[in-house]
Parts: structure tokens; sequence; C-alpha cells
């Protein structure tokens, strides 16, 4: 019964994006404006960080496939990652949401995303699979410099009892072609027995045109684990990958 309703929600967020998206109104006098942008990034990992959660998703090599579709206020996104080796590591999984971009101010975006997230060591939807929230607030402080804050609330249907809620704030830069990124977690106790920080920092050269829409990156990431209340859950691991990837944009 759990899994049909979770299967109803992709259904719903999939139903949601055609009814946004829609077909683009054709104007008679103006020659038709390109109102949205898709991303289809896959990218090679030595190991492997869990971004959105701030923790190690495996010490095997990994890769994952990111689809963004986005348009002036809305958005679609599919992430799925995976391990080369063993599928039972924390980063075989896939999330599919949809968002909507609230401009506050010329500097000051916020974007709450719904969506759901599966866990995948054995099928498309293991046991823990649910729907998830994000809002993310990002202050531009630079055309080149930002500062983003996210919060992101887990298990808010299927396993009520497992609900989580993880912080994430992040100083971002992004030249033309290096992008830093300094990142701080904390998963809080507030829903579950346990909370953790780790901060992580990573630097890419990346947007080197390959011909066409095609563009590479290469790039550096590091993550350490500063404390953590259940070691069995939230191992104090540290870890230090190196990524490869290609980027198709439009």
């Amino acid at each position: 019964m759990k899994y049909s309703l979770l299967f109803v929600g992709i259904y719903s967020l999939c139903t949601v994006c055609v009814n946004v998206y829609g077909a683009p109104i054709d104007s008679v006098n103006k020659p038709r404006e390109q109102k949205a942008h898709w991303r289809l990034t896959g990218r090679i990992h030595s190991k492997a960080i869990f971004n959105f959660g701030g923790r190690v998703g495996s010490n095997n090599p990994t890769c994952d496939l990111n689809f963004t579709y986005d348009r002036k206020r809305w958005g679609f996104l599919f992430f799925k990652g995976q391990d080369f080796y063993d599928h039972t590591t924390f980063y075989n999984f896939a999330l599919v949401a949809v968002y909507k971009n609230f401009k506050l101010s010329p500097s000051i975006t916020m974007t709450p995303m719904v969506g759901t997230f599966l866990e995948q060591a054995n099928g498309i939807a293991d046991k823990g699979s649910d729907m998830t929230f994000l809002l993310t607030t990002t202050v531009r402080l630079h055309s080149k410099l930002s500062i983003e804050h996210m919060s992101l609330f887990g298990n808010l249907i299927i396993e009520p009892d497992e609900r989580d809620w993880v912080n994430r704030v992040r100083l971002l830069y992004s030249g033309r072609h290096v992008d830093v990124t300094a990142s701080a977690w904390h998963n809080n106790s507030i829903f579950d027995h346990s909370s953790y920080w780790s901060t992580g920092l990573s630097i890419a050269y990346g947007r080197m045109k390959l011909g066409g829409h095609a563009f590479g990156s290469v790039g550096v990431s590091g993550l350490t684990m500063l404390y953590s209340s259940d070691k069995a859950l939230n191992p104090m691991n540290n870890v230090l990958m190196v990524t490869l990837g290609l980027q198709l944009a439009h």
C-alpha cells in the first residue's frame, strides 16, 4: 500500500510538470522567446559525497546523472546516483522533484522543491523511499559570489517516524571556468535521535567547450565529519574524491 502511494506521488509530480510547462504560446508579431533551458550532466567520481546531506555516500567509484529542465519560475529535476561495485551503499538512489523560484528582491531568490527520494539498493523504490521537501534561499552578494541556505525535510509521508531535517549553508564562487564551493551541514535531532556536523570544499574547472552544446569539467572535493552522535549510522568518515563531468546544455 505504501509503495502504491509513493508511485502515485511520482505520477502526480509528472502531471504537474506537464500542466505547468505546457506548450509555448505563439506570438503573431514577435519572434518566439526561448523560455526554457535544460541541462544533462553525467559525472564519474573516484568516491562519493552526498551533497544534500553532507556525508560520505560511498568509498567506491561512483557515477551520477543529473537532468534539469528550467523555466523562468518553474523547474524539474531528476538525479540518479549509482555505486559501480556495491549496490547496498548510500549512493544508490534517485531524486525526482519539481520546484518554483520566487524572486524576493534583485539579489534574493527563494526556491521550494517537492519531490520523491528513492532508495535503490535492490530495486526502483526500496524501503525508506519517501516524499521529501527542500527549501533553498540564495543571496547574490556579487556577480560571481553568492551564499545559499538549504533545509531538507525527508520521510514526510510513508516513514513519519524516521523524519529527518538537514540544514546546509554554502558559499559559492563562480568565475568563467572556475567554481569554488565551501559547505557546512547540520543534521539536527529534532525529528530523530541522531545528529551530526560536517564541512566540505569543492574546486572545479568547468565549462570547457568540447563542441556544439557539450562541455567538460574536472574537479576535486573533500568532506570532513566533525561530529556524530550515532557513529554506527553516521560514521566519522572523511573523503577526498576526484570528479570528471560531461554536460549537454541548451
